[in-house]
């Protein structure tokens, strides 16, 4: 029986392209869709630096340094030079990205219902509660990939709710926003309901989540 809601945070509750494509756009002087792409190179490139470090076994790389690498190989990509005050503010804009419209209600009415909630992401513990502050009170825990020393889809991020809330992985609904999110849920034995937005594919549907819609709310149904 689900007694905590677990969120993914950068694809399932807020908006990223929606929130950085204007900033990026106004900064750099690039049309929208020389932003959207260039917005979309540095998330690829953050979570390339995310995998990468979760395969060296050195330690897990901060996400904020995983975002200035991945803004540096993308400034150089597009030949951009900005000066390091507007550098710093566009890293700094991942910790005011938008939630997604329905979100907030969303995550409310699941409180209202009697649920947990909590935020399990691969983002470091101040960005994480940066972003949470719009949803108040109904997100009651942030959980960290910090705290695991480790990434999604590692085994060791899935096992925080146990870890740090005393919650078994039976127990426990988590919303993605990712295929690989899905996998990774899956994989550990956790229930995935998967806000797909893109109506993507998954990679392997060996781990298909219990269920899959178009936003947040379809999670409500499992519930």
């Amino acid at each position: 029986m689900v007694r905590l809601v677990t969120f993914d945070v950068y694809m399932a509750l807020v908006d990223i392209k929606g929130s950085l494509v204007p900033k990026v756009s106004g900064m750099l002087g690039l049309n929208k869709l020389k932003a959207d792409e260039f917005v979309q190179t540095w998330r690829a490139k953050q979570m390339e630096c995310a995998a990468i470090s979760n395969s060296l076994g050195c330690g897990r790389t901060p996400f904020r340094r995983c975002t200035e690498l991945a803004l540096d190989y993308t400034l150089a990509h597009f030949k951009v030079s900005i000066p390091s005050s507007q550098h710093c503010e566009l890293v700094m804009a991942w910790d005011t990205l938008t939630p997604w419209p329905e979100a907030c209600q969303v995550v409310a009415e699941i409180r209202a219902r009697g649920y947990k909630t909590a935020i399990l992401s691969n983002g470091d513990s101040d960005m994480l509660n940066a972003l949470a502050k719009p949803f108040g009170d109904n997100m009651q825990h942030i959980l960290s990939a910090e705290m695991a020393g480790a990434y999604k889809p590692h085994p060791e991020v899935y096992n925080l709710p146990e870890q740090k809330l005393r919650v078994v992985k039976a127990d426990v609904l988590h919303v993605a926003g990712s295929g690989s999110d899905v996998i990774g849920a899956g994989s550990f034995g956790i229930d995935c309901y998967w806000s797909n937005r893109d109506c993507d594919k998954l990679l392997d549907p060996t781990f298909a989540p219990k269920n899959e819609g178009p936003d947040l709310r379809g999670a409500l149904k499992l519930l």
